[in-house]
């Protein structure tokens, strides 16, 4: 009998074994289906307070430089946006943002070349699967195509990166094995010495990364980063090659948004947004209008300072 017992307990131990060997080479390389991601995203953003005109007020810094500005931006889920920047030396830009033009002005002067500076944070706002899927496709991301990648300390779905999507679905906010790291698909491979990569780097540097490869033929592959535990969107890649990073989750009574979040821009100083508040507001389409852009400002006569007059920055003379 005793014999009997430690023969079923060998067996239950080598197929426990087995059941956990399959388990930790096969996890990580499943994703969900694209309409369940769409809808549990959707879900999320609607029990954040974010799917209605939300409006943030900002602390801008540049780099590694105090911070230069202050600022309201106004996000509508329907894909509108505008952001007013009133710059400490008394200069004030305004940028606005419909589906993916992007218009903006100093001191009521319309801008030619505007600067990156206001990227889509209404892709945080969409409550159904349908307007997510019409907002992505804006801005070139097919929401059929999702993978996984590091993103930090966590992993990330990967909406609109063809490279990613040949996976299999795995049940949305399946727990993760904090011992497993999953490799990034990204990078690209060690290469013996004397031989070479035709690979381009990845730009990862311990967090949330931007465009890692660029396409022979289409540039830069817009993508969406979505955490894995909490579908909170973390990051927003262009196919300019302009990525934004998202800081953690914050609570302004029920309205979560990010507490900052990164524009980065490639060959450009970092430019940060520190959120200080966050509310719900009734903003009507007029509110994003280009009277409003290029309506007159009256400029403080502060001076700007030693810092804010040495950046190449639109808040600048």
């Amino acid at each position: 009998m005793a014999d009997a017992v430690v023969a079923a307990a060998g067996v239950l131990l080598v197929t426990g074994l087995a059941l956990g060997l399959l388990w930790g080479s096969s996890a990580f390389a499943m994703v969900p289906t694209s309409s369940r991601t769409m809808k549990a995203i959707a879900k999320v953003n609607r029990s954040s307070g974010r799917t209605m005109a939300i409006q943030l007020d900002l602390t801008m810094r540049v780099g590694d430089q105090d911070p230069i500005a202050s600022g309201e931006l106004i996000s509508h889920p329907s894909g509108l946006a505008r952001l007013e920047l009133r710059g400490y030396g008394g200069r004030t830009d305004r940028y606005l943002l419909s589906g993916g033009e992007l218009l903006a002005a100093k001191d009521g002067r319309r801008l030619d070349r505007p600067q990156p500076i206001l990227q889509p944070f209404f892709l945080l706002q969409p409550g159904t699967e349908t307007t997510l899927r019409a907002a992505l496709e804006t801005f070139g991301v097919n929401s059929e195509w999702i993978g996984l990648a590091p993103c930090g300390d966590r992993d990330c779905f990967v909406i609109g990166d063809p490279r990613l999507a040949e996976l299999t679905p795995l049940p949305l906010n399946a727990a993760a094995d904090e011992t497993h790291v999953l490799d990034d698909p990204l990078d690209p491979p060690e290469v013996e010495s004397g031989s070479e990569s035709k690979a381009q780097p990845a730009l990862q540097e311990a967090r949330l990364i931007g465009p890692a490869l660029a396409l022979p033929e289409e540039g830069q592959i817009p993508r969406l980063w979505v955490d894995t535990r909490d579908l909170q969107v973390r990051g927003i890649d262009r196919s300019s090659g302009v990525f934004t990073i998202f800081g953690p989750i914050i609570h302004f009574e029920k309205l979560e948004v990010p507490a900052w979040f990164e524009i980065h821009a490639p060959g450009e100083p970092t430019i940060r947004f520190d959120v200080d508040r966050a509310v719900q507001v009734n903003a009507s389409p007029q509110a994003f209008s280009r009277s409003w852009l290029l309506a007159p400002t009256d400029p403080k006569p502060d001076p700007p300072t030693e810092a804010q007059d040495s950046l190449k920055i639109p808040i600048n003379p």
